[in-house]
């Protein structure tokens, strides 16, 4: 029975659900016939019809309109353009006359040139000037005595005058018409064409921002709104001019090629607006007809934006826009529908992408940390190499010493020379294997360097200075050097007071101001109390008496003390809207280090800025000939290689137990030696003898660079052999090896018979 009940109960249930199910589709049905259903079903297209009929109209009616309005702005144009032609025609050759007239009167002598001063003053609106020429072309009479510089273009007249566009010395460009003489030279008139632009030509407006432009049959630009296209070729001038920008000039070019025949009309291309900020590329309107004048012709045009001639149909629009109103209003509710689930859409694209790159910038992140965190534990490893480098180097260098010692006096034969030949290998594997630990810490910067003349070097980079100084500042120099030399990268210096001089041009901004550049040399006891913002070297190094003093300063906005803090530190930047970069003052603060220079900074919010540049001055000394000693070799009892009593070596080296070793092995070898436990020590020594042909030190005692000491060395020493004895070769060594600071450097443990084998290789070079 409960079987029964249950097959029951679901089939009760299953009519149900079907009842339920057809009940839906009738409700959907009733929907579906309503009304407004079929109403919609109807208005929907009509209203659709309606509007595309309403719309195809209305391009109709505009096209017609249009299309009037672009031929009657075309015929207006032409004909701006052939009067303003027929002026000029008229023009040049009422000057055609005067120069008739003149060139009969020059004949006469002096007293006919008096004409033409006169002629000058009563024709000074456009006439700048009368030249006569002889045959070579020298000016022999002239009322202004301002030659021609540069001529850009020539129209031929006839066989005696021409009109040509010039460029006078004062920087004028000027209308010369010329008219020779057989046998005698030449006489013209020299007419300012900038004053009969702006008199005549630029006043005259065609449409908003259109203008007039006169060129010759040959398509070089003799009249332009942007003065700097005066005198250069339409096409191949502009492409020059502008050759930073991909220029598509095909369209502009056909359009000349048709106004070089020599005929009127007016053409529609595509070209720049270049007296627009950025050149954007516009639709042009060009009128042109030709200006005769005898044999050749000019080309007069008068240029216009295409868009010009839609502003006198502003009110045609308004009244086709009210046609449009009723459709307008039902296309903005479909449009706001539209709009809103694209925009939705829009949303959700965006807040994907959005997740998609916060994961990867995440993702970077997590990458960045794991590559700072080795290149941190590199560092170590190389500063943990370079301290194991120079202990055990400490180490081996009386090991090797000695043993060194011992095979000179030991029988090859005996037993005992087996023995300390034994040790001296070992140490010299142990010094390869320390050589290979200390490579992991080695870098290399290639950095050349050179004697240059400071007052030459200054001047050379405020040359480009002046290149990039706007016209609303002024640019002042005081140079007070004469002969002093630095050693520096002529390069990486112009960067220097280019980088300070670029950012003085943008602190004064838009306002008049003055930058002023001044040099002198100062002494290092000028330099010592002074803060110099170089954290790396303060210049008063006890290497150097004197220093090359630049100071540059500006009255621009200046800088607050919290600003002035960080100047110096990459990336830190003032400018807005990602202007700057931050790498400017950070790189000239690295290149002044790398000097062995300083850098000081004042400045006051409103009251300008000034940097101080002090340079190190390489002192030249007298030359002293290398002795021919150099190459000698000698013979010890051992039949080992000596240099001989010539050579005179000065050691210096703060460890007194590898200083008794080396006097040890030069005396097995006959070596003048002399050492020395410091830099002071050193010094006095070379000042008492000044003739030693090598000079070898430790690369750092007391915490002063052996590098430095042998660069404040060179001037006075030109012929001295520099060598330094090194732990491992750092970017410092090799830099001063690239800039032939240094003429070796010799890895520790060092003997007398390593520097000796480092002296006949510089030999070699030489």
């Amino acid at each position: 029975m409960d079987w029964k009940k249950r097959e029951e109960t679901e089939k009760i249930t299953a009519e149900g659900k079907k009842e339920g199910k057809d009940n839906k589709g009738e409700e959907k049905s009733r929907k579906e016939r309503s009304p407004a259903w079929h109403a919609g079903r109807i208005l929907v297209p009509v209203l659709g019809m309606a509007l595309g009929i309403a719309v195809i109209a209305g391009i109709g009616i505009w096209n017609d309109y249009r299309d009037a309005i672009i031929d009657t702005q075309k015929q207006q144009m032409l004909l701006t353009v052939q009067s303003l032609g027929e002026s000029m025609e008229v023009f040049i050759r009422e000057y055609e006359e005067d120069l008739d007239g003149l060139c009969q009167m020059s004949r006469e002598g002096q007293e006919g040139f008096s004409a033409g001063k006169d002629y000058v003053d009563t024709h000074k609106t456009f006439v700048d000037d009368v030249m006569v020429e002889d045959e070579a072309g020298e000016i022999l009479r002239s009322t202004k005595n301002v030659k021609i510089q540069q001529v850009c273009s020539v129209s031929r007249i006839d066989r005696q005058k021409s009109l040509r566009l010039a460029k006078m010395e004062n920087g004028k460009m000027c209308l010369v018409l010329r008219m020779e003489i057989p046998e005698e030279g030449a006489i013209s008139i020299v007419l300012n064409l900038e004053q009969y632009y702006h008199t005549l030509v630029r006043g005259l407006k065609v449409g908003s921002s259109g203008y007039m432009v006169l060129k010759d049959a040959d398509g070089i630009i003799l009249m332009h709104p942007e003065r700097a296209q005066w005198g250069i070729e339409v096409i191949e001038g502009r492409m020059e001019m502008y050759g930073d920008r991909n220029l598509d000039l095909e369209s502009l070019r056909e359009m000349t090629d048709h106004q070089k025949e020599g005929r009127e009309g007016v053409d529609e291309y595509y070209s720049y607006w270049w007296l627009e900020e950025g050149y954007p590329r516009v639709r042009k309107i060009s009128a042109y007809c030709p200006v005769r004048i005898g044999e050749d012709f000019l080309i007069l045009s008068a240029v216009m934006d295409y868009d010009d001639i839609y502003i006198p149909v502003a009110e045609g629009v308004l009244r086709l826009a009210a046609l449009f109103l009723v459709f307008f209003l039902i296309m903005v509710a479909m449009a706001w529908y539209i709009g809103h689930m694209l925009l939705q859409k829009q949303k959700d694209t965006e807040q994907i992408a959005y997740l998609t790159e916060l994961n990867r910038l995440l993702e970077e992140m997590h990458r960045s940390e794991e590559t700072i965190a080795h290149q941190q534990r590199l560092q170590i490893m190389g500063t943990m190499t370079g301290g194991i480098a120079h202990e055990f180097n400490n180490l081996l260098t009386p090991i090797m010493g000695y043993a060194d010692l011992l095979l000179m006096d030991l029988d090859e034969d005996s037993e005992q020379y087996d023995s300390v030949m034994e040790i001296y290998e070992a140490s010299r594997k142990a010094k390869e294997i320390i050589q290979q630990i200390s490579s992991l810490s080695r870098k290399n910067m290639e950095t050349a360097y050179k004697n240059m003349n400071g007052k030459r070097m200054l001047t050379r980079a405020l040359k480009m200075v002046r290149s990039v100084c706007p016209a609303n500042i002024c640019l002042t120099e005081d140079i007070g050097l004469d002969d002093e030399c630095i050693l520096c990268n002529e390069t990486q210096m112009n960067q220097v007071i280019l980088n300070i001089c670029v950012n003085a041009i943008h602190a004064i901004n838009h306002q008049d101001g003055s930058i002023g550049v001044r040099a002198w040399v100062a002494k290092r006891e000028e330099l010592d109390g002074l803060e110099f913002a170089s954290q790396y070297l303060p210049p008063a190094s006890e290497n150097w008496n004197r220093y090359i003093g630049i100071e540059i300063r500006d009255d621009g906005c200046g800088m607050s003390r919290e600003v002035m803090n960080q100047i110096f530190d990459p990336f830190f930047t003032t400018k807005k809207g990602g202007k700057g970069t931050g790498l400017g003052l950070a790189l000239v603060e690295q290149i002044i280090s790398s000097h062995k220079g300083g850098i000081l900074v004042e400045s006051e919010p409103g009251k300008g800025s000034a940097f101080f540049l002090y340079l190190p001055v390489n002192e030249q000394g007298a030359e002293d000939a290398r002795p021919a000693a150099w190459g000698g070799k000698a013979k010890d009892g051992d039949g080992k290689e000596g240099a001989g009593e010539s050579v005179r070596l000065l050691i210096v080296d703060d460890n007194p137990k590898v200083l008794r070793l080396l006097e040890k092995d030069a005396a097995k070898l006959k070596i003048s030696l002399e050492c020395r436990l410091n830099f002071e020590e050193a010094r006095r020594a070379l000042e008492e003898h000044k003739k030693f042909d090598a000079l070898v030190t430790e690369q750092e005692i007391g915490g002063q660079s052996g590098v430095d000491f042998c660069m404040s060395l060179q001037g006075k020493y030109p012929d001295m052999a520099m060598i330094v004895m090194t732990d491992q070769v750092t970017r410092e060594l090799v830099e001063a090896r690239q800039r032939r600071f240094l003429d070796a450097c010799i890895d520790k443990p060092v003997s007398i018979s390593s520097i000796l084998e480092a002296l006949k290789r510089k030999l070699k070079d030489l």
